[in-house]
């Protein structure tokens, strides 16, 4: 597996070819296994690729760009619906997968945006780069909530496929639970660029569905 195997290369092009010394066709091709796994519809590969897509868009806005895509990479190379550490186990993937091949920095930034994309809050700490890098990525995660209704609906159908061992009024209500609580903040989106390209219609489709499963 070369760095055209790699979904979104674009301007991300230089840091990838940095870290293609310890991102080996091995890695890479147990990555693409893990997201191509059946019970996926929507943290799958070409979820990945469209995060990539978003880091092209501001690359030079992202202040740590090798932990930044090993994050994207790794974020949901673990994932198991029925239980609540996939992220911790993404984590801890990237490590075992990664090990020495980069600084402990690096490793530990990775695993601490994973962790953010996860809990969808910025992480507490004294870094501001780390906390603007995952306002970014977060962002990146929601920015299909803020899409075209068509694609929103389809991410949420995805969803729901992959919550299939959920019963239709227990996975109503804790879906309805998790958008709601977007819909309490100030601002879904932690960045000027993605609040004011998705803020309102983020905030009508949520509406949308939040009463589609009430209705149900």
């Amino acid at each position: 597996m070369t760095e055209r195997d790699i979904p979104g290369f674009g301007r991300v092009g230089y840091t990838m070819r940095t870290m293609m010394t310890f991102l080996s066709s091995e890695v890479l091709e147990d990555l693409r296994r893990r997201y191509a796994e059946p019970h996926r519809r929507a943290h799958t590969w070409d979820r990945v690729a469209e995060l990539l897509r978003c880091a092209e868009d501001v690359v030079n806005g992202i202040a740590e760009p090798p932990a930044f895509i090993l994050a994207i990479l790794f974020h949901r190379a673990v994932f198991d619906p029925r239980t609540s550490d996939s992220a911790a186990r993404s984590a801890e993937l990237l490590r075992r997968a990664i090990g020495p091949a980069v600084p402990m920095r690096t490793l530990d930034r990775a695993a601490a945006l994973i962790l953010a994309i996860d809990g969808g809050e910025i992480p507490e700490t004294d870094d501001p780069s780390l906390r603007g890098d995952a306002a970014l990525l977060l962002d990146f995660r929601n920015a299909v909530l803020g899409s075209d209704y068509r694609r929103f609906a389809a991410y949420e159908q995805a969803l729901r496929v992959e919550a299939a061992h959920l019963a239709p009024e227990r996975y109503d209500m804790a879906r309805s639970a998790a958008l709601r609580m977007l819909l309490w903040r100030d601002r879904i989106f932690f960045t000027d660029r993605f609040y004011l390209a998705c803020e309102k219609r983020a905030r009508r489709n949520i509406q949308a569905v939040i009463a589609h499963h009430e209705a149900a």
